[in-house]
């Protein structure tokens, strides 16, 4: 079976709806406080993000949460869906076949990140990057890319206009009218994935498509350079 989540933005009360359908159910209700993507494992029947996750083990990359109007709510992420409970409408992450026409070129790159758009949304501490962030991109890239060379700022450059293109699109496809978006590299050049996964980037676009990061694929166990169809449903 393709692979699926419902994920809801709930309070307390709402959440505590979710516990208690849970435990009449025998289900085990999955609390994360670190890392915020490990709620999209498949093994996690339900789950339920706090809000000190946004402030873990990513944090600055994550640091949009807080700039968001998502900012200080729970997520609530489940296999199957939780209408039944009345705790809002869910988004929708379905594994897609979808691929792109086109991906930027270097040098477009710059252009995207000098979107006044991006600019404006842009935390303060987004560009605040630590050397063992540095270290761990190295790493990473060095298991996976050996016949490229590591280049950092390229990397950071890329994460930037990924995380543009759902706020202010150039790449995107049209259907039915309608602008869907999509992640502008594989996994290896894209950061902090669960922005656009949970609608904390890109919560203006219907459908859009995303690649998950390298977090995604290490602690959430999602397959590098695949997209998923993030969908509002209404």
């Amino acid at each position: 079976m393709a692979y699926q989540k419902f994920c809801y933005w709930v309070d307390h009360g709402e959440l505590e709806k979710v516990r208690k359908n849970c435990e009449e159910k025998g289900i085990e209700l999955e609390d994360e406080a670190r890392i915020p993507c490990r709620v999209l494992r498949t093994s996690w029947e339900v789950a339920y993000l706090t809000t000190p996750a946004w402030y873990g083990l990513c944090k600055r990359r994550t640091s949009w949460y807080w700039e968001s109007e998502k900012a200080g709510k729970l997520l609530v992420v489940s296999n199957t869906s939780l209408d039944h409970l009345d705790v809002g409408n869910p988004i929708v992450i379905t594994e897609s076949n979808f691929k792109p026409d086109r991906l930027p070129s270097p040098d477009e790159i710059p252009e995207m990140i000098k979107s006044e758009k991006y600019q404006q949304r842009k935390p303060n501490t987004w560009e605040n990057i630590e050397p063992i962030e540095k270290e761990f991109y190295q790493t990473w890239f060095e298991r996976r890319r050996a016949n490229e060379p590591f280049d950092f700022n390229k990397i950071f450059a890329s994460h930037s206009a990924n995380h543009s293109n759902f706020i202010d699109p150039k790449y995107f496809v049209t259907q039915n009218g309608l602008i869907s978006p999509y992640s502008i590299a594989d996994s290896s050049y894209v950061c902090s994935s669960c922005l656009e996964l949970f609608n904390i980037l890109g919560e203006q676009w219907p459908i859009k498509y995303v690649v998950p990061c390298i977090g995604a694929v290490l602690f959430a166990h999602l397959p590098m350079d695949q997209y998923f169809e993030v969908r509002i449903t209404i």
